[in-house]
């Protein structure tokens, strides 16, 4: 946002450097899109894909990277963007939060990769939420290598060992142990400082020893979305002269006539960028960037610019109490400063005028108290247990009461099924409900829960449940339902097979439906290029194997080509022998 005409799409920041791939990757976020999620194992793929193009391709992209992805989000603030079968990939990686005050609000990436010998990190903080929104946000990308700068990166490790506690659901243990041994190596990580800027400091807002950041100055241009009366005087306080502000212009209209003593500026009309050449599925193309997101201020001192770059609005709340991340960096005044961050912001700002004073309109509050009491309600551990039952039943309970008042109404449902659900779940004793006809693909821990009131205003949240007694190939069937004829089949092996540098395609010379066109392809090029995935350790075939035996038992063979078993079984064959030779 400092630099308006150097646009990036999140997905281009996540992406390993050349010649590396994603060691561990740890995300924050407020709001959290399920379908927007499904983006960013896409990210650490080693071919490139949309959430758009190729479903069976974005869900070898999530199998791989299941086990190296943990984001929080807020808990209340989980929702569902286009239906997928593939969010059910994500269940392993997605921690709803609470905290005790105020809110879970930071946006930031911890990630680590490697190329076999070395070891690279990058930490991006930004103002963007994991959502499929598209206002104009700020983002810091750092790339740093192990050093020796432990009293720089404190704060940033004390928040990811942090990170667990806050959880609804308990982590696993070994999920858990991973990010705390990335908090180890993040202690020392030295981290190159982006042009001009000549030191880096961080601060996490909200936790344990957490401590306000000094914002104090000559003048300053405090850029945030949202605005209050306390949030702007307690930003204002140490400035001793103008400040200038940047931000929505509903915000400015409702603060108090004091705090108008400022120069205020909103986006003018041609902050709107028609993104025909970016193909993030967080920006899609032809889409136009419109309203502010970015938090930033900028700080005028004798010893330089101070700019800082998070998740923390000018309100009281998210300075101290909410959990909220901002990267301080010092460059020179003439380069960083307020006057160079105006003009680098040009004709995409323009100056504001108004009285204040206006008041919130009352459908806000309405929305604000629906929103408040879903996040109450989130932050209830709920349990699923799957039943065998022909086909299943699953059985839904929360762990403690849930009581919402009488003008309030609360349903739930399974995300996979939103006609199954429905009876409620409040008490003041624990309660249960059991749903039955359930199909192995459609079991999930992933419920909706939705509060309407008398006036029919509507609150829709995902929490993760607690998933007991689950099916081993659940995950199996999800797949094998993508597989709807024998091109999916072709297309699905050929990427399990990638696993282990094998193709079919670069086999056969051609697109896949040649080889099960006829017999003597199949007996050619697909045998070639599964024998190159014959041995020890290669894990696509094992995988192959596994989605090749649920479709056998579950007797949908139709999606097998012709000639298929046999030659699968020569194959198999010879990978156990070699397996066993090698062993």
């Amino acid at each position: 946002m400092l630099e308006p005409q150097s646009r990036a799409a999140l997905t281009e920041q996540l992406k390993p450097p050349t010649g590396f791939e994603l060691v561990h990757a740890v995300g924050t976020t407020f709001t959290l899109d399920l379908a927007t999620a499904l983006a960013v194992p896409l990210s650490f793929a080693s071919h490139r894909l949309s959430v758009q193009d190729d479903t069976l391709g974005v869900l070898d992209a999530i199998r791989r990277a299941a086990d190296r992805i943990d984001i929080f989000a807020q808990a209340g603030e989980i929702s569902m963007g286009a239906r997928s079968d593939l969010v059910a990939f994500l269940e392993p990686m997605i921690h709803p939060v609470a905290v005790r005050r105020g809110l879970f609000h930071p946006k930031v990436w911890f990630l680590e990769y490697t190329n076999g010998t070395a070891i690279e990190y990058r930490f991006i903080c930004a103002s963007r939420n994991l959502t499929a929104d598209r206002s104009w946000d700020a983002v810091v990308r750092l790339d740093g290598k192990p050093g020796d700068s432990e009293a720089t990166n404190r704060p940033l490790v004390d928040l990811l060992r942090y990170l667990p506690a806050l959880a609804v659901q308990d982590l696993e243990d070994e999920r858990r142990a991973r990010i705390d041994a990335l908090a180890e190596r993040w202690r020392t990580i030295a981290w190159e400082r982006p042009d001009p800027m000549r030191s880096i400091a961080f601060h996490a807002l909200g936790i344990p020893g957490s401590q306000m950041p000094d914002v104090r100055g000559q003048r300053s241009l405090i850029m945030s979305p949202f605005l209050s009366d306390d949030g702007l005087a307690m930003l204002r306080r140490g400035i001793r002269s103008e400040t200038h502000v940047v931000s929505r212009a509903e915000s400015m209209d409702r603060l108090k006539p004091p705090s108008l003593k400022a120069v205020l500026h909103v986006l003018d009309d041609a902050a709107t960028y028609s993104g025909d050449d970016d193909d993030s599925p967080f920006v899609p193309p032809g889409e136009r960037l419109s309203g502010l997101h970015a938090k930033a201020i900028v700080v005028d001192r004798k010893d330089g610019a101070h700019v800082f770059l998070g998740s923390a609005n000018a309100t009281a709340a998210a300075w101290q109490l909410n959990v909220e991340v901002m990267v301080e960096m010092v460059g020179s005044v003439p380069q960083v400063g307020v006057n160079a961050t105006l003009e680098a912001l040009g004709d995409l700002v323009e100056e504001y005028q108004t009285e204040g004073g206006a008041q919130p309109d009352p459908q806000e509050e309405i929305d604000r108290r629906l929103e408040a009491l879903v996040r109450g309600l989130a932050r209830t551990r709920f349990s699923v247990r799957v039943i065998p039952a022909g086909p299943f039943a699953l059985r839904v309970w929360a762990d403690e009461p849930i009581v919402v008042s009488d003008d309030l109404t609360l349903r739930w449902h399974l995300l996979t099924r939103p006609d199954v659900g429905g009876m409620h779940l409040e008490g003041t004793e624990p309660a249960e409900a059991t749903v039955h006809s359930i199909p192995l693909a459609d079991i999930t821990p992933f419920i909706v829960l939705a509060v309407r009131d008398a006036l029919g205003n509507e609150r829709r949240t995902i929490v993760v449940a607690r998933l007991l007694d689950d099916v081993a190939d659940r995950r199996d069937a999800v797949i094998a339902r993508q597989l709807t004829d024998r091109a999916a089949f072709i297309r699905l092996l050929t990427l399990l097979l990638e696993l282990s540098g094998a193709s079919i395609l670069s086999s056969a010379g051609g697109g896949g439906a040649g080889f099960f066109g006829d017999r003597d392809a199949v007996g050619t090029g697909l045998f070639e290029a599964l024998v190159r995935a014959v041995g020890d350790g290669h894990r696509g075939l094992a995988d192959a194997r596994r989605i090749i035996d649920y479709v056998r038992a579950h007797d949908e063979k139709a999606v097998l080509p012709d000639g298929f078993d046999e030659l699968w079984s020569q194959v198999w064959q010879a990978h156990l022998e070699l397996t066993e030779a090698a062993s």
